[in-house]
């Protein structure tokens, strides 16, 4: 792999510049280097972050000479990262300083520290960047590095939530460069350790739209999986981005305590906060049963809050019955005010798509955890989500909602479970039909027609297998599911 980069300075000198208090008085960086900001107290301008009273910020900009990457760090050995004293916040933005400006990406902590960082970060050649410190925390001055590399294969950026249309397939879906590549790469595994390349790797044309994509099918049952995107411009590839993770949607029951590592302790669980507790957390241990992980969102002192979180997709049959069972508790610094939030249910991760309010709760007590329970019958066969949406009224003193202990169960029979566990798909079906257990080795496929007559009968001895169906007419077909556990029937469709 050929990549040619080119430094705008070879030299990374310090460089001690106040930056300054408005977006439209914000210093240009015009080299790499190391750079302490001035007390942060000027203008706050929301852009990545939402708005607090009282908040401050602090602004340089940067116009990239020509396509390239930056990278942006304050985890610097001169900064307290251990102790909320320097605990730093960054935002990145393009737009109008007197209009609107839009996050291009932003970072408050790290891994290992309350510091920021944001590395590789692509930009355009001519645009100019908005970076800016905020007061969230602390108003002291702090050092930063900021370096820019020139690059000619750009990486995708934006990168969005893989969508899944059964408990074996997934959609992925990425913004185009700004320079369409030859082919765009997407290495995935379900393997979360395997690092970038050593997965297995599809090889995706630029899209008409403003984005690709790829449908990753055939994949393990209800697994986990992480993926990179990168450009390939034929003599040069880009950078990977990533690692992105998909979720596939699970079968009832299904329960979720945010502990396994294996996991990425979340396992599909987004949008609010994962809280890893412990004797020397502040709060302590807050998890429920003591130490451990839970999420949490919290109120807002300026406005009505509108946050939602989503749980991992789970694959329903018609008229399944849900039982959701999950637990919250408060935490504030002085006295907790009610959190308010609704069990809502839908068919995507985003707030359009969650249709129905399953049932409204509210919390007002920090002294322990608190079971919430509710019911929900699906109406037809599908993929849904359940989410949790904070519409707490604004508040005056902030207060936090921990969520704990996630629990699903399901109304079937044992009977009725194991038929949930075998897949047809796709359906209806041109050519092949995917045939997938979760339960038993399939010992057999038999495809009859709607009269009872045998028309294929296929032997097998695996888990995940495929029937040639391209020689049938169109029509309506059985297909019986043979294996070592049991039968069970399908439906598909011939098109």
């Amino acid at each position: 792999m050929k990549k040619k980069l080119l430094l705008i300075s070879l030299l990374f000198v310090s460089i001690s510049v106040f930056s300054q208090g408005t977006c439209a008085t914000a210093i240009n960086i015009s080299a790499n280097g190391t750079f302490t900001t001035s007390t942060i107290n000027g203008t706050y301008k929301a852009s990545c972050f939402g708005t607090f009273a009282n908040i401050k910020g602090n602004w340089y900009s940067f116009v990239a000479p020509s396509n390239g990457e930056i990278s942006i760090s304050s985890n610097l050995l001169s900064n307290d990262g251990v102790t909320k004293s320097d605990d730093t916040r960054l935002s990145i933005a393009t737009g109008s300083c007197t209009g609107a400006l839009t996050c291009v990406n932003g970072n408050d902590d790290i891994d290992t520290n309350y510091l920021s960082e944001v590395l590789n970060e692509p930009v355009t050649s001519g645009i100019t960047y908005y970076i800016q410190w905020d007061s969230r925390y602390t108003t002291l001055p702090l050092d930063f590095t900021f370096s820019f590399t020139a690059v000619d294969c750009a990486r995708p950026t934006v990168v969005y939530l893989p969508e899944y249309s059964s408990t074996s397939s997934s959609d992925l879906y990425w913004d185009q460069t700004a320079v369409n590549p030859t082919n765009y790469e997407v290495d995935w595994s379900t393997n979360f350790t395997d690092t970038e390349g050593a997965g297995t790797i599809v090889s995706v044309p630029p899209g008409a739209l403003a984005y690709s994509t790829v449908n990753l099918s055939n994949l393990p049952i209800s697994s986990n999986f992480r993926f990179f995107v990168r450009s390939n411009c034929g003599a040069t590839q880009s950078s990977w981005s990533g690692p992105f993770y998909g979720y596939l949607p699970v079968d009832l029951p299904y329960s979720n305590d945010f502990e396994d590592v294996a996991n990425n302790y979340t396992d599909g669980f987004i949008n609010f906060t994962l809280f890893q507790s412990s004797a020397s957390s502040s709060p302590a241990n807050y998890a429920d049963g003591g130490a451990g992980n839970a999420m949490y969102t919290f109120n807002s002192t300026i406005a009505a809050s509108n946050a939602r979180a989503y749980f991992r997709a789970l694959s329903l049959t018609a008229g399944e019955q849900v039982t959701v069972e999950f637990k919250t508790r408060l935490f504030s610094t002085t006295t907790s005010e009610q959190i308010n939030f609704n069990l809502t249910v839908g068919a995507s991760q985003i707030a359009t798509g969650q249709t129905t309010v399953v049932q409204s709760f509210f919390n007002n007590s920090d002294l322990s955890y608190t079971t919430h329970t509710a019911s929900y019958t699906a109406p037809s066969s599908g993929i849904y989500y359940f989410g949790i949406h904070n519409n707490t009224p604004q508040a005056t003193v902030q207060t936090f909602l921990f969520v704990d202990s996630i629990d699903l169960t399901t109304n079937l029979s044992s009977a009725d479970f194991e038929n949930s566990n075998f897949s047809v798909f796709p359906n209806p079906a041109t050519d092949f039909l995917n045939v997938n257990s979760k339960l038993a080795t399939i010992q057999s496929v038999v495809v009859s027609d709607i009269n009872g007559r045998t028309i294929k009968n296929v032997a097998f001895n695996q888990t995940n297998v495929q029937v040639n169906v391209s020689d049938l007419n169109a029509g309506i077909y059985m297909v019986t599911i043979n294996s070592e556990e049991g039968s069970t029937v399908k439906k598909f469709v011939k098109k």
